[in-house]
């Protein structure tokens, strides 16, 4: 069982019922109703307002403008809510999350995006069936609000609920923003929130895309996250261990931001598979605005995959952009060990020299950090 989040506009029809005027806007097509409103991402980002991911008293014109905006950093789920004017000064901050002992309460009176900066104004209350008549008296907060929240929380599984801000005007209670998680086994037990409620993530990188449609294809292991578009350091690893070490030790040496990109081909793809996934790497390297840029090969010493079938694979790839490369100044370095070692270091060592990209290149016999830290002391 795992926490899942909800969408804030699923939670606030939960929590509020019919009188919450929220609509939600998915997909491409969806269009903005007539109104005043606050407009937001509604996929579970922290600090959207920091991050400008909130547009604050726009009409549907304007709206429909910042969430095309937002639609091309690659959200696809919004929020509109109407305005509620206020002033700072009544901004709460409310969570609950569901602990051994009971529900777990905290409350602050000033709420709002610093909420983090102030821990020390922070109530901490662990509220149970007997004693929710003492959590009011210790936050202020309307009994009948609290009450339905406590069992609106219970009802549908909810494992953590944020509101902030809160805005409290006599016995009336308004949710200003919401972040839910929800115990994905409850699923099976509710109607209230279903699959389609679940938050959905921000769209992967294309690269992204299509090395993961390669991998459904083939029992070998290839994956890649983009982790800095504009990096300087590129990496085909070979092995998650491996991977791991080399990595570790960019971090370690100040150069963790240089970092491109990260994943693994592994478990003896074939050289077609080397090749397809290798050309996704070495695109997201041509691609990116970094003055200096290296691509490493580099893996611990493998069980079972064939070094020179998979060099073989890089090598077609780089075949295909070797132009590019040397006008952009790129170096490859390698590190590699395994079956067939020596023939694929000498067949790579060959090629990156005749295509003037050779930074430098070791076998197992070198210490498996030994490329990185040639490739770091290039790019800096």
């Amino acid at each position: 069982m795992s926490r899942v989040k909800l969408t804030e506009y699923r939670a606030k029809k939960i929590m509020l019922g019919d009188s919450y005027a929220g609509v939600s806007v998915r997909g491409t097509d969806a269009s903005v109703p007539e109104g005043q409103w606050v407009a937001k991402v509604d996929q579970g980002v922290k600090k959207r307002m920091k991050q400008g991911l909130v547009a604050i008293n726009v009409d549907a014109t304007k709206a429909d403008v910042a969430i095309n905006e937002w639609r091309t950093k690659g959200f696809s789920q919004f929020i509109l809510e109407p305005l509620f004017p206020h002033e700072a000064s009544e901004e709460q901050y409310l969570s609950l999350e569901r602990v051994r002992d009971g529900i777990r309460l905290l409350h602050a009176k000033d709420g709002g995006i610093d909420i983090e900066s102030h821990p020390e104004a922070v109530t901490n209350i662990v509220v149970t069936n007997a004693d929710v008549g003492a959590a009011v008296k210790t936050t202020g907060l309307p009994e009948k609000f609290l009450n339905d929240l406590l069992a609106r929380f219970d009802e549908n599984f909810f494992a953590f609920l944020e509101i902030n801000p809160l805005i409290i005007r006599g016995e009336t209670a308004t949710l200003l923003d919401a972040a839910v998680l929800v115990d994905s086994a409850g699923a099976f037990f509710t109607r209230a929130w279903g699959e389609e409620d679940l938050v959905q993530a921000k769209a992967q990188h294309a690269a992204e895309e299509r090395v993961e449609t390669l991998a459904a294809t083939t029992p070998a292991q290839l994956a890649l996250k983009v982790l800095n578009k504009d990096g300087a350091l590129f990496f085909l690893f070979s092995g998650g261990g491996g991977s791991i070490v080399i990595a570790d030790e960019v971090q370690a040496q100040g150069a963790g931001a240089m970092i491109g990109n990260y994943g693994e081909y592994s478990g003896g793809p074939t050289r077609e598979e080397v090749h397809l996934y290798a050309r996704e790497v070495i695109a997201l390297l041509l691609a990116s605005n970094a003055k200096k840029k290296a691509l490493v090969i580099a893996g611990g010493v493998a069980n079972f995959t064939d070094i020179k079938k998979t060099f073989a694979g890089i090598i077609d790839a780089l075949t295909e952009s070797a132009e590019e490369l040397r006008k952009q100044g790129v170096k490859v370095f390698v590190r590699r060990g395994g079956p067939n070692e020596k023939a694929g270091l000498e067949l790579m060592q060959e090629f990156l020299t005749k295509e003037q990209l050779l930074g430098s290149i070791y076998g197992s016999d070198t210490v498996i950090t030994k490329a990185v830290e040639d490739a770091i002391r290039f790019v800096k």
